[in-house]
This record gives structure tokens, sequence and C-alpha cells, in this order.
């Protein structure tokens, strides 16, 4: 199947190494045809999930670092002398 894909050789010649029919082999060149687009496709989602969740990884710790630097500041504040 790779070969016919990458053209290192006909269906013809992959057919007759298969011992199987040109209509069969090109139902089955269709079939993985449509795997590798799922997959694509399928990895395609997923590089959009893990951006969105990088974003919202860098706002929440954008987020913690800010009350942290707050927490800090009030606590010196409340050392303080009256």
């Amino acid at each position: 199947m790779l070969a016919v894909l990458s053209k290192k050789k006909t269906v013809a010649e992959t057919c007759r190494e298969l011992v199987t029919a040109e209509p069969t082999f090109a139902r089955w060149r269709e079939q993985a045809v449509e795997g590798m687009e799922q997959v694509l496709s399928d990895k395609s989602e997923s590089s959009r999930r893990n951006h969105v969740l990088e974003k919202k990884l860098t706002e929440a710790e954008q987020t913690i670092g800010r009350l942290a630097l707050e927490n800090d500041l009030l606590g010196k504040v409340a050392q303080q002398p009256t």
C-alpha cells in the first residue's frame, strides 16, 4: 500500500504481489486515505485544544502570581506598627 502511495510501485504490481483485484485494492486505498485524513483532523483539533489550554494555564499562572504578590504586600502592611 505505501509503495503505491509513494509511487515506488504501480497498483498493478502491488495487486499481483498481494494476489488481489484492483477494485479491492482501490477500496483499501480509499479506506487508508480516509483513515489518514481522520488522524490528521484529530491531531489538528487536539493542537487547537492544547493551544487553548496553554493560554488558560498562562492566565492562571499570572493570576496566581498577582495574588501572591498582593498577599505578600498585605502581609507586610499588616505587620507594620500602627
